[in-house]
């Protein structure tokens, strides 16, 4: 049986990270869950210290944070070949991840989409459309081939960071280009549908405030453009 290495990038977690921790620790395919906490200054890190359970690997990042080096703190950690990556207010979908992995882990990445038949986004409006408008604006720019550029919600083969780099970008824009070189370096990919629940605005951190927002959305579009460089050199 093929085994899962899961990263999670905690920043004041503790509303969901303990029901996290325990469905994940119920699963037999999860060999390692990496923890890469920004330092949180809730019950985050106190409540991940109360599970004793040698798969639970907590690192404590003081000095440098970010979503994007976190990903790649944490991969630099893992034992196994495939990584699951995921939100922790997303913990109700850790049963569909996991079986979506028994059954195309021959890929070197599942995508998990609102975009595709029978994928949704409960957000509210203001975030659910600006969603839509920047994957359209991708799909329109970029290519079509795969439908949600920006979910982040991914289990990939390590193989691939070969010769597609995870970008320490200053948010989560990354993940634009990790997507788009998945179909240009002609890589294996299957996009599945993902229901993104109205609870994962609780705790967000791409929008806490208008001035955030705006500034994380110009950093998408950065990356759009430097696609489109890519596509033009192509």
């Amino acid at each position: 049986m093929k085994k899962l290495s899961v990263i999670l990038c905690t920043y004041n977690e503790e509303i969901f990270i303990e029901n996290t921790l325990k469905k994940l620790l119920k699963e037999k395919t999860v060999a390692e869950i990496i923890i890469v906490d920004d330092n949180s200054k809730d019950k985050t890190i106190k409540l991940i210290n109360k599970f004793r359970n040698k798969k639970i690997k907590l690192y404590i990042r003081k000095k440098i944070k970010g979503f994007a080096t976190a990903l790649n703190y944490g991969i630099k950690k893992t034992k196994y070949k495939y990584i699951l990556r995921f939100d922790v207010d997303m913990y109700s979908n850790i049963n569909q991840f996991i079986n979506c992995f028994k059954v195309h882990n021959d890929k070197d990445c599942i995508i998990f989409s609102r975009y595709i038949k029978k994928g949704k986004d409960l957000r509210g409006n203001f975030r659910k459309l600006s969603s839509l408008v920047l994957n359209r604006s991708c799909n329109f720019l970029l290519s079509n081939k795969i439908k949600d550029y920006t979910s982040c919600i991914m289990i990939f083969n390590k193989n691939i960071l070969k010769d597609i780099k995870i970008d320490n970008t200053l948010y989560a824009n990354f993940i634009i280009k990790f997507i788009y070189l998945l179909i240009i370096k002609r890589k294996k990919f299957v996009e599945l549908p993902f229901t993104q629940k109205k609870i994962t605005e609780i705790n967000s951190k791409s929008a806490p405030n208008i001035k955030i927002f705006i500034k994380n959305g110009l950093l998408y579009l950065l990356t759009i453009v430097e696609c489109l460089l890519i596509k033009v050199k192509k």
